[in-house]
């Protein structure tokens, strides 16, 4: 056996996280849960790689120690970058699903209830027909959601690294504010914001950078291009960290020149926004409540059309394509769910126009029994350049 490098998390909180989660199997009637969600699997025994879009399944039980089938070539990183007790490979010429099926034989799982996680994004319909197949059933049960219930509180170590996440987003938009210039390609500020936030420490992110100036950036999910920022431009920026594979976003506007003064009046409304959620939220108090005071702010000063999406989302553990945890737990609208302490929670009330431009302002936060703590305590000016 190799050494082990030093975990991210103690053992004892490894255990307590897998106790939680067989608490949750119980409940579901579910004996072996498998999943092949990267954040899971991470949350559960400590391994990553940029490999998880190749199969890897972790097998959790209920009385027998966590088993990850991988890609062969993957197992040392598991082995010696994991809590792991059993690490199991897969050749590149053999099936997985055989793979899978024999792993579960061999340590004699499959006359147990089995589950499966559905809701992966990396394991497909044709995936999962496949292996049913081969385990000779005609369903699994779905364990979608037994880890995110766990993953919704975080524990103070998760929070110390999401505000060391935080101090490498504050530094990347930092730079890309001081940057912004006309003539100034988008791709350039783009580059120091990057510089900025790798010199800071940071991982690779799980979601590009939206740094967007101009028509664009009224359209969703627009990144940096080669458009030059031109004067007059309203500059939208969300910047991000990554600290042991958690995150922490922040936002901010930037306007060039003089720009048509809606766009500052936007910008307020932004910032106005959450301001009035940070302001609502606390422990006890309900997804919609915390939604309902953004929303009304920004429906009364006229922008409601602007405002499409929730309020906020989840943030914690995140690979490519995703940087949140919107999947599981949001700041919105129509959400009955009671916030609890240890939660944490991007606030981005941005609107947008499409094909005419769009303001934000963001913070990231984490709720307190009393209120919240700010996590990404930077400015928030309505720059002018």
């Amino acid at each position: 056996m190799l050494p082990k490098n030093p975990l991210t998390f103690s053992n004892e909180e490894f255990k307590s996280r897998l106790d939680k989660v067989r608490k949750g199997m119980q409940a579901k009637g579910v004996d072996v849960m498998l999943t092949t969600v990267p954040e899971n699997i991470v949350y559960l025994t400590g391994y990553h790689s940029l490999g998880y879009f190749t199969y890897q399944i972790l097998v959790v039980t209920l009385d027998h120690p966590p088993i990850l089938l991988t890609r062969a070539l993957n197992v040392e990183k598991a082995e010696v970058d994991s809590c792991l007790e059993i690490v199991e490979g897969y050749k590149d010429t053999e099936d997985p699903n055989d793979a899978t099926y024999n792993l579960l034989k061999k340590y004699k799982l499959l006359d147990k209830r089995i589950g499966n996680q559905d809701d992966a994004w990396f394991f497909s319909v044709t995936r999962y027909k496949k292996l049913i197949e081969r385990l000779g059933v005609k369903d699994l049960i779905d364990c979608s959601g037994i880890v995110e219930e766990v993953r919704k509180i975080k524990s103070p170590k998760e929070i110390e690294y999401i505000k060391e996440a935080a101090r490498y987003a504050m530094a990347s938009i930092d730079a890309a504010i001081k940057s912004v210039k006309p003539g100034l390609m988008e791709s350039e500020m783009d580059a120091e914001a990057s510089y900025a936030l790798y010199k800071a420490g940071s991982e690779y992110l799980g979601h590009a950078h939206q740094l967007v100036s101009g028509p664009q950036a009224g359209l969703a999910f627009e990144c940096a291009g080669r458009r030059p920022i031109k004067k007059d431009d309203v500059v939208y920026m969300e910047a991000g960290g990554t600290h042991h594979r958690y995150h922490c976003m922040l936002s901010r506007t930037v306007l060039v020149g003089n720009p048509d003064p809606k766009w500052l009046d936007m910008a307020k409304a932004s910032r106005d926004a959450v301001n009035a959620a940070r302001a609502k939220i606390k422990a006890g108090i309900t997804s919609h409540e915390v939604d309902k005071a953004a929303r009304d702010l920004i429906r009364k000063a006229g922008y409601a059309d602007a405002f499409m999406h929730r309020t906020g989302y989840s943030i914690g553990l995140g690979f490519p394509p995703d940087w949140g945890e919107g999947r599981f737990m949001s700041i919105n609208e129509n959400d009955q769910t009671v916030l609890k302490a240890g939660m944490v929670f991007h606030m981005i009330p941005d609107l947008k126009i499409a094909m005419d431009g769009a303001v934000v302002c963001s913070d990231s936060v984490v709720v307190t029994e009393t209120g919240h703590e700010l996590l990404t305590p930077y400015s928030q000016e309505i720059v002018r350049k």
